[in-house]
């Protein structure tokens, strides 16, 4: 099967989604369905990107070539993956029902109750997704960084364990999820990190300013297209030339992929990759021809070990 032909099912898939939540979920709040389609979305998006995806022996950037080794390939274990996974299995045992503010696209505000445990697990990053986090981090030695959606704090204690000297700002939507990230950080005793709480729109800019500039971004929060591409636009006169995005769930949805390829065509943004479990865009004029590259282990694709 061809790229291109990936690509015709996944515009097909893409006006299925839209239609089924205009006109299904919406009028009949039929979740499921709509999860059936969003999976499907994504099947089709993960294929896409494994068939296009090099390893780490097939790039000639040498700096390329270092953060994908140190990111995929890296087998080292440290202390903070079983603290942070011990925090997670106490988060899901237990039975805490939480007031959850969503700002959505930053123009509308719900609040609902929610277990800790759901949130958890639908909105957590997954162990492997955190490793890789703690290892990119770990790997650039970012001074400052700043993350839109603290969650609970998964993806933010493995960042902030990678770089515990860093100034790192963490920002969420809804207070008392906030709450929970900053017992987290606490019993981890990661004092270099500060949550603020408020609808991204408010806090992002004094964030930026407080901070001065910024070495590494981390965008998972609001997933939609526009707000997404109003961050990324927000922080670039703070980026320097060592600066990195990271976007998290780009394959999650058609408005997050479109999101990601104008992203990563912005005539700032020098080097892109794409870890499918988050991507990377660099706006480091160093690198004087446009890059992109989608890259998995070399375990992977056992047969590209040349």
């Amino acid at each position: 099967m061809s790229v291109q032909t990936l690509d015709n099912k996944l515009l097909i898939v893409k006006y299925l989604f839209s239609y089924f939540r205009t006109n299904f979920y919406k009028k009949t709040r039929g979740r499921i369905a709509c999860d059936i389609f969003s999976m499907l979305y994504q099947f089709l998006a993960f294929l896409r990107f494994y068939w296009s995806a090099v390893t780490k022996y097939q790039l000639h950037s040498p700096f390329v070539f270092e953060l994908a080794h140190a990111v995929l390939e890296d087998r080292r274990w440290y202390y903070t993956f079983r603290d942070v996974e011990q925090l997670r299995e106490r988060m899901l045992s237990g039975d805490e029902i939480i007031e959850v503010e969503d700002f959505g696209a930053g123009r509308t505000r719900s609040q609902k109750r929610r277990s800790l445990r759901q949130i958890v697990r639908q909105a957590g990053s997954s162990a492997r997704q955190g490793q890789r986090l703690f290892r990119l981090a770990q790997w650039l030695a970012p001074k400052t960084m700043i993350e839109l959606g603290s969650s609970v704090g998964i993806s933010t204690m493995y960042l902030a364990s990678a770089v515990r000297q860093a100034c790192f700002l963490s920002l969420e939507g809804s207070p008392q999820t906030a709450e929970v990230a900053r017992a987290n950080l606490s019993w981890l005793g990661l004092g270099n990190t500060e949550i603020r709480t408020g609808a991204f729109e408010q806090t992002l800019l004094p964030a930026l300013q407080s901070l001065q500039s910024v070495d590494l971004v981390y965008l998972d929060g609001n997933h939609r297209l526009e707000p997404t591409l109003q961050y990324f636009e927000t922080c670039l006169p703070f980026a320097g030339t060592h600066t990195v995005f990271v976007l998290d769930d780009i394959h999650w949805s058609p408005e997050m992929y479109t999101a990601w390829q104008r992203i990563r065509q912005h005539d700032q943004v020098t080097l892109s990759i794409d870890f499918f479990d988050f991507a990377l865009a660099f706006v480091n004029p160093d690198f004087r021809v446009k890059q992109h590259w989608n890259i998995v282990p070399a375990w992977w694709k056992l047969w590209k070990f040349y």
